[in-house]
């Protein structure tokens, strides 16, 4: 469930099993634990990033099978991260909808498409004495709040929501007495969890320790701008934290395939030059535990819409334009002025240009980006935008790229 070059460990995250009526293992909910231990603390908790994170662990810093003895894994999602390209396996991903998911127009897309995909989907905490949910149509199965309910309002429950939805699976949670227990099968339900039948776990893991120079120069070969499939196989085969991830990312993503991805070129020719450089960078800013969520958010936004900006621009600027916008944020994670950054890393001239004195076209589209980011418009130099082809609508659109790029990532 680790990778063996390494040699920290910590929290993954939790798993709490599901039983059937004959007490046979269902499956697990994964839940977010902060990785060195310790409470979660509610102001500070990000639905988005606790998804994100236990994805991401499940899927690539552990063996997802291992882990829940080849039986579905139950994965909270937010309304944002179900807008999101989901690419895992969805024979073993259950995607579990949140209580304050609701029925906007995006998510209810969202679940069309999650359903033509093949996923199973859940419906979490419901506590409605009917069947009136808007999402249920599109969900496998309900999980029920068993403490919201009395012994006949749950029974009532069951019956409507079998009568409208005749294939829905009833999960029983928060079971946590035998009364409780028996009751739940009484009243007709199919699964049961909850403290009475076993409490959430551990899984802990292994995580590459930092080393931010060594980190620093890898991001900086991955975002050469003249790398080749080639290259970037080569480079990210010198890291196991990037080969093992990228390797299982890969094999979830296209888990239908009928035969999996067996190499680090197979990953790069399966999901894309560009796709893997961004989820390589994603996955190497992921080791900065020390810095928050948002700063690795905002790094790689200013990528992907400094990469768009530059699509305008002749060569090799469109790939630079992601390093500028990633490098941008540089010296928020290594805590030190850009100017030292950038004397221990080799960078394209422009690049430097751009990073350091806001120059040149990328320096343009640097400042415009971060502008556009901060709602400075009075800021933003749009004629010599225009003088890149570039129209306020140009920008606004490729903002609005960047940002579902972003999430998809998350």
């Amino acid at each position: 469930m680790s990778d063996p070059s390494n040699d920290s460990t910590g929290i993954l995250f939790a798993r709490q099993p599901i039983y059937d009526r004959q007490l046979n293992l269902a499956g697990y909910e994964l839940l977010f634990r902060p990785y060195g231990g310790g409470p979660i603390v509610a102001a500070d908790f990000d639905g988005n990033r606790a998804t994100s994170q236990v994805l991401i662990n499940a899927f690539t810093a552990a063996d997802i099978n291992e882990v829940c003895n080849q039986q579905p894994a139950y994965v909270n999602f937010t309304s944002d991260s179900l807008v999101q390209d989901i690419p895992f396996d969805s024979r073993v991903l259950v995607i579990e909808i949140l209580e304050d998911v609701t029925d906007t127009g995006d998510v209810i897309e969202a679940l069309t498409r999650l359903r033509e995909e093949g996923h199973v989907m859940a419906l979490d905490d419901y506590a409605l004495n009917d069947a009136s949910h808007p999402l249920l149509p599109f969900v496998d199965i309900v999980k029920l709040d068993y403490p919201a309910y009395t012994s006949d309002t749950l029974v009532s429950t069951i019956m409507a929501l079998k009568a409208r939805y005749p294939g829905l699976r009833l999960l029983a949670e928060k079971i946590e007495t035998q009364e409780d227990y028996r009751i739940a099968m009484e009243a007709g339900c199919h699964l049961f969890q909850g403290y009475f039948l076993a409490r959430p776990e551990p899984v802990r893991g292994r995580v590459m320790p930092i080393n931010r120079l060594n980190t620093l120069k890898l991001l900086a070969e991955l975002n050469a701008p003249d790398i080749s499939m080639r290259d970037m196989a080569e480079t990210v085969q010198r890291d196991p934290f990037l080969s093992v991830r990228l390797l299982r990312m890969a094999n979830s993503a296209f888990a239908q395939q009928s035969r999996p991805v067996t190499s680090l070129h197979g990953a790069v020719m399966a999901l894309g030059l560009s796709r893997i450089r961004s989820l390589a960078s994603l996955l190497v800013l992921s080791r900065f535990e020390d810095k928050p969520h948002a700063l690795q958010n905002l790094a790689m936004m200013l990528g992907h819409f400094c990469h768009q900006l530059a699509h305008h621009l002749p060569g090799q600027a469109s790939e630079m334009g992601f390093t500028v916008g990633l490098f941008s944020c540089l010296d928020s994670f290594m805590d030190q002025p850009m100017e030292e950054i950038l004397a221990q890393i080799p960078v394209h001239p422009d690049i430097e240009a751009a990073l350091m004195h806001r120059t040149g076209a990328l320096g343009l589209i640097l400042q415009t980006a971060t502008d556009y980011q901060k709602a400075h418009w009075e800021s933003i130099d749009w004629p010599g935008l225009a003088s890149l082809g570039l129209s306020p609508e140009q920008v606004a659109i490729a903002y609005q790229h960047a940002l579902t790029r972003t999430n998809r990532e998350q």
